[in-house]
């Protein structure tokens, strides 16, 4: 018998892939709904399917990677038996996972995207993509939090950049001629990054500031010591579906912003919030302009911070909570959608 689906579900949040990199599309939309009431628990993998996801619950699972075609089908036939709703959290393009990922998600033909209710994204291009798999695909546009109040210029030896974009190797190596053009001829910058970059050999050591994966905090402390980003990004379908949250944060704390060449056009808006490079090799000159310029670069600034406010966290934050309250009206249409695709088996 299934169980009696309530006016509003709970929320069981699977976080397969806990880290600073889940902070923004995980871990901060969920609390806040905590905060507004809702009833949502955290659950980390590995865990019990059964003993710790709630009867009639919605699950989203973000980022499941399944060992079989078996062992997904089963679980989540187990709790729409229990009048669950299963969401997948999926927020990137399958491209650009590494190679032992996408060979495991072919292995499994796609399974967690193809067997569940419903795939939740934050992109339109992206949503596209995945509804190759699912015909059922929401999109939920990442908030940004916290948004610090407007930081005023303060005078420093030295101009910090910041190369941003976590595991860009690619894009960062074709950077390196043209910084290092521009550090044999200016005492400025420093350049900062996270994560590996591919730099070290390419660039004077003295110059480099690198830093290992942070906490989400302690990066965005590490960007707001920093004049200007550099968010570099190639052409192509899948850099084209990320989100332009590295810009926001950026915004959120008052540091300019040049990229491209891929994605984030049409959120600077012809450079009233940030620089836009057609090419990779243009990228750097623009930043050089934007250190050397600071009147410039604070204009930039002062309208990306107030630009940053209109995607905080707490006003997207609606769009969520009402989606999910329409999925719960859906519910019986989603179960007979899925049905159709994959049936629940008898004795299994």
């Amino acid at each position: 018998m299934t169980a009696r689906i309530p006016v509003l579900r709970p929320i069981d949040v699977v976080v397969n892939s806990a880290g600073p990199w889940s902070t923004v599309r995980v871990e901060q939309p969920f609390r806040a709904m905590q905060q507004h009431g809702w009833d949502v628990c955290f659950v980390a993998t590995p865990f019990d399917p059964v003993l710790q996801i709630r009867d009639s619950a919605l699950v989203i699972w973000q980022r499941p990677l399944p060992e079989s075609v078996e062992q997904w089908r089963s679980v989540v036939e187990g709790w729409r038996r229990r009048g669950c709703l299963v969401l997948v959290e999926w927020d990137d393009h399958p491209d650009l996972f590494r190679l032992a990922i996408r060979e495991q998600c072919k292995a499994v033909d796609h399974i967690h995207l193809r067997c569940c209710h419903g795939v939740q994204t934050s992109n339109p291009l992206l949503a596209e993509v995945l509804r190759r798999f699912n015909p059922h695909v929401f999109e939920l546009e990442n908030g940004v939090q916290p948004i610090p109040s407007l930081r005023h210029e303060q005078s420093q030896p030295s101009a910090r950049v910041f190369l941003g974009n976590f595991n860009r190797e690619q894009e960062q190596r074709q950077l390196a001629p043209a910084l290092k053009r521009w550090f044999h001829e200016s005492e400025a910058p420093q350049l900062v990054t996270v994560g590996p970059s591919g730099l070290e050999g390419l660039l004077p050591p003295e110059r480099l500031e690198s830093h290992a994966p942070l906490a989400y905090p302690d990066y965005r402390e590490l960007l707001a010591s920093c004049q200007v980003a550099l968010l570099p990004l190639q052409c192509g379908e899948p850099q084209a579906c990320k989100t332009p949250i590295k810009w926001l944060e950026a915004a959120a704390e008052s540091v300019a912003v040049v990229a491209g060449p891929e994605l984030y056009k049409p959120w600077l808006e012809q450079g009233r919030y940030g620089l836009f490079a057609s090419e990779l090799s243009a990228m750097v000159p623009l930043a050089r302009q934007l250190v050397e310029h600071p009147q410039q670069r604070m204009e930039l600034v002062e309208r990306a911070h107030a630009r940053s406010h209109d995607f905080q966290l707490e006003r997207l934050l609606p769009w969520r909570m009402a989606l999910y309250r329409h999925l719960n009206r859906l519910a019986q249409p989603l179960e007979r959608a899925l049905g159709r695709r994959f049936p629940i088996r008898q004795g299994v």
